[in-house]
């Protein structure tokens, strides 16, 4: 616990660090162009966090039981595609003046990656509760459990991005989500650009989670 609590300390100052400069360029941007558009961006931060919390939540736990870890996990998995959601909100720099353009692309990239760092380490933890279960076994179960985990997020991402459905409409409007995320495999060939995108982003965390993971496991061992 108290190794857990040393590392935790390093990463919330790293999260801190990087909410403080997505705030900074937020901020110095409204108070420049007293344009209040980009707001919106802290709410999808705030859910980008939500995945994170859940888990270190249970991290912080003596121990925990199966049915937690079954409903905290379920929830966690509705939540975690608004994590890497964020870098989709990169479409919005096509409504920057060319005077802004390079800011409004930091302003936006330091969302995206606060996002998609949060993602990555409630994935993290969420692997590494499952292997404290015994519910990975090796190597090849994690990295099964993974990748199926970045597959799904890029196909909820295409969900919110595309289809305009939310983490809240799996309890709101059931029906016609399922209806929608049905109708892509009843009909693949008439939605190639949908796959397309899908695949495109569940590649691009996939790779890019791979790098982190071990880039953070070489720091743990040195």
């Amino acid at each position: 616990m108290k190794t857990l609590f040393l590392n935790r300390h390093h990463e919330f100052k790293q999260l801190a660090a990087l909410t403080l400069l997505c705030f900074c360029l937020l901020g110095l941007r409204m108070k420049i162009s007293h344009d209040f558009f980009m707001l919106f961006l802290v709410w999808n931060l705030f859910l980008a966090f939500v995945p994170y919390v859940l888990v270190a939540r249970l991290r912080f736990r003596e121990s925990v039981t199966t049915t937690n870890l079954i409903v905290t996990g379920s929830i966690w998995l509705a939540f975690l595609p608004n994590a890497p959601y964020l870098l989709t909100d990169l479409i919005h720099i096509k409504h920057a003046s060319s005077n802004w353009i390079v800011y409004e692309s930091l302003l936006i990239l330091s969302f995206s990656l606060t996002g998609l760092f949060l993602g990555f380490l409630s994935l993290r933890d969420m692997t590494q509760l499952l292997i404290e279960k015994n519910w990975l076994p090796d190597k090849k179960w994690i990295d099964i459990f993974q990748n199926s985990i970045l597959l799904l997020c890029g196909y909820g991402i295409y969900l919110g991005r595309v289809l305009r459905w939310n983490t809240w409409d799996i309890i709101q409007h059931p029906e016609k989500l399922f209806l929608d995320m049905v109708d892509l495999f009843i009909h693949p060939f008439s939605q190639q650009d949908a796959w397309l995108m899908i695949a495109s982003i569940s590649l691009f965390l996939i790779v890019i989670f791979h790098l982190f993971k071990s880039v953070n496991e070489t720091t743990t061992t040195t």
